[in-house]
């Protein structure tokens, strides 16, 4: 349940006449919370071009062995409402440079168990016919200049977006006492996230780089000690933070 990672590879040097669009989407997971049906994420483009970005679902299935299969969620033809899904809204976005586009995420079904989205925002060369509005000489405009860059392919970021039930329950058990790690359990309902987990000098400087885990309900984690050093996180369960010291 990594997050998706982005890449930006160049072939040419790029030419001063056009500058890619860089696109930012902040953190790298969202939850909508029992009191919110929706939820809204500014994406931004740092770049000094226009960035035309699709937006690709994928529902995310974890068996019971843990492991992870992703589908992508079909869109939806017309204006009906599939409830039993998350909903993305708009599924395409042009963002000018230095400027952000909000998209919304909507959960109107049922919850009573929790469920689990990746949302992807990708930057895209457009296409005639695509969703962006374009008429074919805007499209061969942008995509001669892109290419005139150096540009070859561009990925994007992605979202995990957690749905929690209406009536989470949160159960979290944690063991410190074993000099292997630290035992972290889910006996809720919902899943928790470990966030800024670190191991630091008794001071509380030279931290090493900090992670993040989610651990889903009835599964177990467990956080790495080292000697002589103290192992910081922030335990989040919906929308309550606790900071930890072991």
């Amino acid at each position: 349940m990594s997050s998706v990672s982005l890449a930006l590879i160049f072939g040419l040097k790029m030419s001063a006449a056009f500058a890619l669009p860089e696109i930012g989407i902040g953190s790298m997971y969202d939850t909508l919370t029992p009191d919110k049906q929706s939820i809204s994420k500014r994406i931004y483009n740092t770049g000094t071009s226009t960035a035309f970005v699709r937006i690709d679902l994928l529902e995310v299935n974890i068996d019971k062995s843990g492991k992870v299969k992703e589908a992508p969620v079909k869109e939806i033809a017309g204006n009906s409402l599939q409830k039993d899904r998350l909903i993305v809204t708009p599924l395409r976005m042009i963002i000018p440079p230095g400027g952000f586009q909000a998209a919304r995420f909507m959960w109107p079904g049922d919850r009573s168990v929790e469920k689990y989205y990746r949302v992807r925002f990708v930057p895209v060369l457009p296409k005639t016919d695509d969703g962006f509005g374009l008429n074919n000489k805007e499209v061969d405009e942008y995509r001669k200049k892109a290419l005139n860059a150096g540009l070859n392919v561009l990925s994007g970021y992605g979202t995990l977006v957690i749905v929690l039930p209406t009536k989470p329950v949160f159960n979290t058990q944690i063991e410190s006492s074993s000099p292997a790690g630290i035992k972290v359990t889910n006996k809720g309902t919902a899943t928790i996230v470990l966030e800024n987990i670190r191991n630091c000098t008794s001071s509380g400087t030279g931290c090493n780089s900090a992670t993040r885990l989610f651990i889903l309900p009835g599964k177990t984690k467990v956080v790495d000690k080292q000697k002589g050093r103290s192992t910081l996180f922030t335990l989040i369960e919906g929308e309550n933070q606790k900071k930890l010291r072991f």
